[in-house]
């Protein structure tokens, strides 16, 4: 399954499987990046047209960090979160 991710630049990427593969454009061999979400997802169309719309990553509620193959994630309130920023917890943290 593929899905794009955003780097810290701004821009996006498709990641493709569970190691996380970048994906390259077939007619130049180049990391696909684009600049919006939108350009991704008409890219993917375009060059997988019979494959499902391309997701974003899912994301921390709290952090915004996504979730690489190994971190482990939980679900609360309809939203999902690292382990440790789960909502409802005692938050041990000094300001």
């Amino acid at each position: 399954m593929a899905e794009a991710r955003q780097l810290k630049a701004g821009r996006w990427r498709i990641y493709l499987g569970t190691g996380l593969d970048l994906v390259r454009d077939p007619s130049t061999g180049s990391i696909a990046t684009f600049d919006s979400l939108a350009a991704a997802r008409r890219w993917w169309a375009r060059v997988h047209p019979g494959e499902a719309p391309l997701p974003e990553a899912r994301r921390c509620a709290r952090c915004g960090g996504y979730f690489g193959p190994g971190a482990g994630s939980t679900f609360y309130a309809g939203r999902y979160y690292h382990p440790n920023h789960q909502p409802g917890g005692l938050d041990w943290r000094v300001s």
